[in-house]
């Protein structure tokens, strides 16, 4: 990983475009965040923007911007993302899967720092970093016709490919402890300690989720599990089921709302009830399961459901 981040740190501060290859959840927008973080532009706008996100049709006018009047729906002036994120860096994740017809635009973005918005008879000129990300083979793509050959040459110019975590295991413990003391400290609780087996069936583990996996995994164990618990196997369910387990709930995408204004321990609860009643809906209501997928007991779970009046305990 550090020769990773090394080749990150050299291509960062040039306006080339970088490419990211790598499966999901490898941690290609971090890596991009890093580029731009070490890039001369730090305190610009970092803006990523999802090619497979929107509609064929509405990605020019998004990428681009558009005049009043261009299409059917276009009431005002848009500038578009590109013109938006000027001076700054555009990260197109996932750039194997957008559209053909907006292809040449980002060529020309890219080689003449130019964008020309729907309706608009004239270009405007931006100073906007380029970085890509993907999970496809674009090379094969680009045999499949899919995508642009001369596109595909301005962007492999720096190419950065992130292995699955599978295949770089010596990262698992720094990154375990990591997210464990992030977690810990942001609500506000006592580390915790994995022990030694735990670590290495960690290390062990395929990690099907790759990163992003590991990140909810080590989120879940610090919002369910005592403050200084030592956490042994029995806490780590998913172990047990190899990479055919479905990915634990994602806390950072639960849909939950926190005033700024909560006392700690209440928001720590209703994410604690979000990460419960997810887990419960996610196996129809059965409550051992749930258990299982939660890594705490069932004993564990029935008090916390008492205590946060999460449906009635039988």
């Amino acid at each position: 990983m550090r020769r990773l981040t090394n080749l990150a740190r050299q291509a960062a501060p040039s306006d080339l475009p970088v490419l990211i290859t790598g499966e999901t959840g490898t941690g290609k927008e971090v890596l991009a965040r890093f580029i731009h973080n070490h890039s001369g532009r730090p305190r610009e706008l970092f803006a990523p923007y999802n090619c497979t996100s929107m509609p064929a049709d509405l990605v020019d006018a998004q990428l681009f911007g558009h005049r009043r009047g261009a299409f059917t729906g276009a009431h005002e002036h848009a500038l578009g993302v590109v013109r938006s994120v000027d001076g700054g860096t555009l990260l197109l994740d996932e750039i194997g899967d957008i559209d053909p017809r907006v292809q040449p635009k980002l060529l020309r973005l890219i080689e003449s720092r130019e964008v020309h918005p729907v309706g608009e008879s004239r270009p405007s000129i931006v100073d906007v970093r380029i970085l890509v990300t993907t999970n496809a083979d674009l090379a094969q793509r680009v045999k499949e016709q899919r995508f642009r050959k001369d596109l595909f040459y301005r962007l492999n110019i720096v190419h950065i490919h992130l292995p699955p975590l599978r295949e770089r295991r010596r990262d698992v413990p720094p990154l375990v402890r990591y997210f464990l003391h992030l977690f810990a400290t942001h609500y506000g609780r006592q580390r915790l300690q994995m022990s030694g087996d735990a670590m290495e069936a960690l290390m062990q583990y395929p990690w099907p989720g790759n990163v992003r996996q590991l990140v909810n995994e080590m989120h879940r164990l610090v919002v369910l599990a005592p403050g200084g618990t030592r956490i042994t196997t029995q806490r780590l369910p998913f172990l047990e089921h190899g990479d055919s387990t479905p990915e634990p709930p994602d806390v950072s995408r639960e849909t939950v709302t926190l005033s700024t204004d909560q006392p700690l321990a209440t928001a720590l609860e209703e994410v604690e009830r979000a990460l419960i009643v997810r887990a419960l809906d996610s196996v129809d209501g059965r409550v051992t399961a749930a258990a299982n997928r939660l890594g705490i007991s069932l004993k564990t779970l029935r008090a916390k459901r008492r205590r946060l009046k999460i449906e009635p305990v039988p």
